[in-house]
């Protein structure tokens, strides 16, 4: 069986994005980018939606470089009801009935399928029992003014067991859960 990973990158008060901040919420110590070079060298198939396919086709050229190009070329998929097909060579385009698709894949051997932000993504995919491991990253900061897109926010109760976790450069804290079920209450 394939996993299915979600790597969410969040401040503490649980954005997973800022009005103003740059990358990573500026996080860029050397062990974060050496953690991260390595998670992206693993065999790995991108499953994103339409908005975090438009946010990564607008990073200026001079910033595309050879891991942007691998990530475009590798095999992925993008979710939108819009399009019908995307220019990155390595990219398909699936529509509404993508968890099908998704369910299919995860039945296979092939390498493992990693999101890529697409927050609506990963709480459909939390709802459908399809999702087998949960990376939340955090930065040690909290936007209450400018944070957007609080990632719990409509999602079911769920609860989790932590499989592992980490600190980066003394800030950056990584925790690596799998998905246990609906709280004993719910």
């Amino acid at each position: 069986m394939t996993d299915i990973v979600s790597e969410i990158i969040l401040t503490i008060d649980g954005a997973a994005r800022g009005q103003e901040s740059p990358a990573y919420y500026g996080y860029t110590g050397p062990e974060f980018m050496e953690w991260l070079a390595q998670k992206n060298a693993q065999p790995h198939r991108t499953l994103i939606g339409r908005k975090t396919l438009d946010a990564l086709s607008n990073i200026p050229a001079a910033y595309q470089d050879d891991d942007y190009r691998r990530m475009t070329e590798s095999p992925g998929w993008v979710v939108s009801s819009r399009l019908s097909r995307v220019g990155w060579p390595g990219f398909t385009v699936l529509g509404s009935g993508f968890l099908d698709e998704i369910r299919a894949e995860r039945a296979g051997h092939g390498a493992e399928i990693r999101t890529m932000g697409s927050l609506s993504i990963v709480r459909q995919l939390l709802a459908a029992n399809l999702l087998d491991r949960l990376r939340l990253i955090y930065c040690p900061l909290i936007l209450p003014q400018s944070g957007v897109e609080p990632f719990f926010q409509g999602m079911c109760d769920q609860k989790f067991k932590l499989r592992d976790q980490r600190v980066l450069d003394g800030e950056v804290v990584v925790l690596d859960y799998r998905p246990d079920g609906r709280p004993h209450y719910a």
